[in-house]
């Protein structure tokens, strides 16, 4: 069997710290509470791991769109060049 928690007044739960490190759950961490087959389940939110990369590339100071968009001509003149002498 596993660990004992309690549930507070308040409807709280504290989840043992063994659990806490193994699953990489932090303070602020948001769960998906479940039913499975007469079970609670708790499941880490995989959004949250996206949303902490919101921004991360703030500092990035090349045109990024304009990068892309001069690949896409090159790319487009290779294409056209291999079929040139076709026509």
């Amino acid at each position: 069997m596993g660990q004992i928690a309690t549930i507070s007044s308040k409807g709280q739960l504290v989840i043992p710290a063994a659990l806490r490190k193994k699953y990489k759950l932090k303070g602020g961490t948001r769960v998906s509470v479940g039913e499975k087959d007469g079970q609670i389940t708790l499941t880490p939110n995989p959004y949250d791991a996206l949303l902490a990369l919101r921004g991360c590339l703030s500092d990035v100071k090349e045109d990024v769109e304009g990068w892309m968009m001069e690949e896409r001509r090159k790319e487009r003149k290779r294409e056209d060049s291999k079929y040139e002498g076709m026509l």
